[in-house]
């Protein structure tokens, strides 16, 4: 049976333990053996031994990350770029720090959107029998009156049921969309899809930007503090996100760069970072200074990217509430016009 890709919260406690291990220093190779060895749970045991065994056949810990399929990419690359920069542990303490972020969102996520949903799923359920029993139900009634009155109220019953079931219709959509959706983000290529068909969407098209941005930037840092240089940067984060429009100036902007333009000019002409970023790298780079430079413009570009998230979150369940009232409303009020028709026609 094949293991299930890590979460948020075993990707963190993993990396933090493989971070430890380096502390330590302990190769890596031996440490994760010893891992396997001292491991009380029996997921975790699996994930120790199926790295222990690719590394045994001669693979580098992000090799063996990559074959195993246990790994998100981006934690494959991040590892990939500390072991060839000698940031090994700092790159593991970064992922630490990331996906415990992650795993804390992703829960504020779970319960903002869980309660609308449940209503949401109810609404559904009391929409539908309304369609197949109420609304029927209420025509046979009216119908019972003389002509007139089933005349006056025909047209309301009619419009009652239409609105009913469309809102049925709808109402079934978005649950199926929101199940079929949570299953594919279990399913790594899927998932690869739908973060890519988040980046062009018009409603998440700036916070995927942002969070792309965070990623590559930090890697930038990590690779600028240990020397590298720019143009070696620049190919090795291209891997990093699914962001089109994030891959379309990094790539820019290791064209110029290869084509001898200075990387802080390069940045602006890109426009990889605004403006005012460029500006400072460039003073940065004339001070020597670049190394922190590039730190806090990561720094700042993840707390833009946490204070987009919570944001988005915060924002979700309120709007859903509130297309909750509405849809209520709808139904209340087709439901109350065939009652208002009859009262009309017999007073």
């Amino acid at each position: 049976m094949a293991i299930k890709m890590l979460t948020n919260e075993e990707n963190a406690f993993f990396c933090e333990q493989l971070a430890m291990i380096l502390e330590a220093g302990v190769p890596i190779a031996d440490g994760i053996e010893v891992l396997s060895e001292d491991a009380g749970d029996k997921r975790f045991k699996e994930i120790s031994d199926t790295l222990v065994k690719l590394m045994n056949e001669d693979m580098t810990i992000f090799d063996a990350m990559d074959k195993s399929g246990l790994f998100p990419e981006y934690a494959v690359k991040m590892v990939k770029i500390g072991s060839l920069t000698g940031r090994l542990e700092d790159a593991l303490n970064g992922l630490a720090d990331y996906y415990a972020k992650r795993a804390e969102l992703r829960q504020t996520v779970k319960s903002s959107v869980a309660h609308p949903l449940m209503l949401l799923a109810m609404m559904t359920v009391v929409i539908v029998v309304m369609v197949i029993k109420i609304i029927p139900m209420f025509r046979d009634i009216f119908f019972q009156f003389d002509d007139s009155a089933a005349a006056a109220v025909e047209g309301s019953i009619t419009f009652a049921y239409n609105i009913g079931l469309g809102v049925m219709i709808t109402l079934a959509a978005v649950l199926v969309i929101t199940l079929v959706t949570a299953l594919l983000m279990k399913i790594p290529s899927a998932r690869k899809g739908l973060k890519s068909f988040a980046s062009n969407f018009i409603l998440t098209r700036n916070l995927s930007e942002t969070m792309a941005m965070a990623d590559v930037t930090n890697a930038i840092s990590m690779m600028a503090s240990c020397g590298i240089s720019p143009e070696q940067s620049l190919e090795m984060v291209q891997g990093l996100t699914v962001n089109k429009a994030v891959q379309k100036r990094v790539k820019e902007c290791e064209k110029l760069v290869l084509d001898g333009e200075y990387f802080a000019d390069a940045i602006a002409k890109s426009k990889l970072l605004p403006s005012i970023y460029a500006h400072s790298l460039k003073v940065a780079y004339k001070s020597g200074s670049f190394d922190s430079a590039w730190q806090k413009i990561g720094e700042r570009f993840t707390q833009e990217c946490d204070r987009k998230i919570y944001g988005a979150v915060s924002f979700i369940e309120p709007v859903i509430i509130g297309i909750l009232a509405v849809i209520i409303g709808s139904v209340l009020l087709a439901v109350m016009l065939p009652m208002t028709d009859i009262i009309t026609t017999i007073g």
